[in-house]
């Protein structure tokens, strides 16, 4: 049996995300389709919109076939650590053929190749990456512009789009790891990674917008509704129904949260924060004390060094304790995650009694009797899994349920 996997946020599942896993499905010709996706906190720094077995069941319902966590510990990091991350347990589970991701290349050679450089890192390299962050410039300007220097700006426009960036982690990550698993990548259809444009494809921001619209007036006017109806694979009211259990006063609870987590402390649990440097701890500290919404937060301590999607992931890791020295223990190369089932229909009840039989992994399907199989190090990645599941539930849903981790069984269609 052939397996595509696929690494995703599913931030929710729309027409873009079929048309991928369809067109890659096609030319591969594979069997059966797993996906790797952010648990209750994404990429980004965002809370999901829905919770994970919601996003689950739109996924299962729309072609994927076994839906599996990416823990929080790669999740809500990095291109680089996310990429590394994902590729590490389809790497594990050894039925994986192979990895589909989008870009706004469409072709893989030129992706390929910049994977190799970056791979790779010469001492020329190096030296000039580290001259252009002594400038103080942030870091994916200064590879970019190092890469100008080296290769031209043809290769460097390459890392100035967010899809083509995180491509370019998943080659990278496969030349890494010597992967036997084959990349294939499809052009990125519609509108663009953080666009509102509803023509086409509409993204996933441009969904959530509409949905947190929803949220807020409990009404659809005619242009959503068909707008949202061009855009999914599935029923307005598979989503809508998802979107019953969530309350538009999240982003508050998480900001009261942050604001005990912070101030009741001194400024050194920031100081140990993941991506937190050269004093920027002063500066979230500031901003928690005066400002009065979330995005106000954000917007208060981003600059041209920092961006946003690297505060907000700042502050998701600090909600969660997560420290530096752990978040580096969870991407040492020796180390081993777990696959965490989330879902499936009875094709991915077969890609998982193949993986039994040819992975190197724990597989997770009941948390608690499973978790008792696991080492102390995969225990500790899979408490923030917990943790941050906990504090969706919390901040942004209706109904209250702790550690549902444990009680929830995987959804099966």
């Amino acid at each position: 049996m052939k397996i595509l996997g696929i690494i995703t946020e599913y931030n929710p599942f729309h027409k873009g995300h079929a048309w991928q896993l369809e067109s890659t499905k096609k030319s591969c010709e594979a069997d059966g389709v797993m996906t790797l996706m952010s648990g209750s906190i994404t990429q980004r720094g965002d809370f999901a919109i829905i919770n994970k077995w919601q996003r689950t069941q739109l996924a299962l319902a729309s072609g994927v076939d076994l839906v599996c966590e990416l823990p929080f510990g790669y999740a809500c990091q990095s291109a680089e650590a996310f990429a590394q991350g994902g590729v590490k347990i389809l790497n594990a589970t050894g039925v994986c053929d192979f990895l589909s991701f989008g870009s706004e290349l469409g072709f893989l050679a030129p992706l390929n190749t910049l994977a190799k450089i970056l791979a790779l890192e010469s001492p020329e390299f190096k030296r000039l990456l580290t001259e252009s962050l002594g400038t103080g410039i942030s870091f994916p300007r200064a590879r970019e512009q190092t890469i100008q220097t080296l290769f031209g700006q043809e290769m460097s426009s390459l890392l100035s789009s967010p899809n083509n960036i995180l491509a370019i982690e998943y080659l990278k990550a496969l030349i890494v790891t010597k992967s036997t698993i084959t990349p294939l990548t499809v052009k990125r259809q519609g509108a663009g990674y953080h666009s509102l444009d509803t023509k086409d494809y509409l993204s996933a921001t441009g969904i959530r917008k509409i949905l947190l619209e929803f949220l807020n007036t409990d009404h659809l006017d005619s242009n959503s509704r068909l707008t949202l109806k061009n855009n999914l694979p599935y029923s307005i009211e598979m989503l809508l129904k998802a979107m019953n259990n969530v309350h538009s006063h999240g982003d508050q609870s998480f900001l009261n949260a942050l604001r005990l987590t912070i101030l009741s402390r001194d400024v050194g649990h920031l100081k140990i924060t993941p991506y937190v440097t050269e004093g920027l701890e002063h500066k979230i500290r500031d901003a928690v004390k005066i400002e009065k919404t979330l995005d106000a937060l954000v917007d208060a301590i981003i600059s041209k060094r920092i961006p946003k999607t690297r505060v907000q992931r700042i502050l998701c890791n600090r909600i969660l304790e997560l420290d530096k020295t752990t978040l580096l223990s969870f991407q040492d190369p020796g180390f081993s995650p777990y696959l965490r089932v989330l879902g499936f229909n009875a094709k991915g009840q077969a890609i998982l009694h193949q993986i039994k039989k040819q992975g190197d992994i724990p597989i997770l399907t009941n948390l608690s009797r499973g978790e008792r199989f696991l080492s102390p190090s995969q225990k500790e990645m899979l408490y923030y899994d917990i943790r941050s599941t906990d504090l969706h539930n919390l901040f942004y849903e209706n109904d209250y349920h702790y550690h549902r981790d444990y009680t929830q069984s995987p959804i099966r269609i």
